[in-house]
């Protein structure tokens, strides 16, 4: 066996009392400059274990609510601000809600989202990053083992469509009103132009125009048709179940084109 000097090695002995100790001994050899010893470290566990020296280990990638170097203040739902030090980071920290580095999540602090508040302790954030994971799919429960590339695809998609086609909805419900010019009051007050409500709410009709809704949507569709198969039946989906959970508050409107009409564009879109 060939010698080794006894500062490089450790000697780990079965039996310390047998004649040829030699036949017990196992030599781990490693060079001291690739253990850097620490003065001061040398630690007694018991009486046959001491540690003579320590190496940091190196840090994992970890959530922000998981990190060692930065205290990190837990709350159920608190999205209006960072709590604490949360907004505080090491490299290897990221986001629980967008599964990316923090340095790179755009909602890091953003207020309503905070997402540097997240953490699995909490049903709310659970639920955004459920939400996140899957995109629009949410309403489809789909088991997450069956989630492949395609599908995240369509999912992901499906959640921008939605935040779109929500905005544009939202001003569907609720209306444009069109100014008729009208030189005098016409009930009693006599008020100038503009400045009676009684009359401005008679001169002032409320339209109800689902087309900028339905142009969304067909883009959507005509999206959908460029992507793979597997892509464009989620799209599809999603944009059914979209659209058809929509109503319209018009019982009498000023209809200007027949694109313009909830039920016309409905019926329209739903035989694509």
């Amino acid at each position: 066996m060939a010698s080794v000097d006894e500062d490089e090695c450790i000697i780990l002995s079965s039996n310390d009392k047998a004649e040829d100790l030699l036949d017990y001994f196992v030599f781990l050899v490693k060079h001291s400059e690739d253990l850097p010893l620490e003065e001061g470290t040398v630690e007694v566990v018991d009486e046959d274990v001491m540690v003579t020296f320590c190496k940091k280990p190196k840090l994992m990638a970890h959530a922000r609510h998981d990190c060692t170097s930065n205290f990190f203040e837990r709350a159920e739902c608190e999205t209006s601000r960072p709590l604490g030090r949360n907004a505080e980071t090491c490299d290897e920290c990221y986001c629980y809600i967008c599964n990316k580095q923090a340095t790179e999540c755009k909602y890091w602090v953003t207020p309503s989202q905070c997402h540097c508040n997240a953490h699995n302790k909490s049903a709310y954030w659970k639920r955004q990053w459920n939400v996140a994971l899957t995109g629009g799919l949410g309403g489809f429960n789909l088991n997450p083992s069956k989630i492949d590339a395609d599908v995240q695809r369509a999912g992901a998609l499906l959640q921008e469509f939605n935040r779109e086609v929500s905005v544009k909805y939202g001003k569907y419900l609720a209306g444009e009103i069109i100014s008729l010019n009208c030189s005098h009051c016409s009930c009693q007050q006599n008020l100038d132009p503009g400045l009676c409500y009684t009359c401005d709410c008679l001169q002032q009709p409320i339209t109800y125009r689902y087309s900028p809704v339905s142009d969304l949507v067909a883009h959507f569709l005509d999206q959908a048709e460029q992507e793979k198969p597997k892509v464009e039946v989620v799209m599809l989906l999603g944009a059914a179940k979209e659209i058809l959970y929509q109503e319209s508050p018009a019982l009498h409107s000023q209809i200007v084109d027949v694109s313009a009409i909830f039920i016309n564009s409905v019926t329209n879109l739903m035989k694509r």
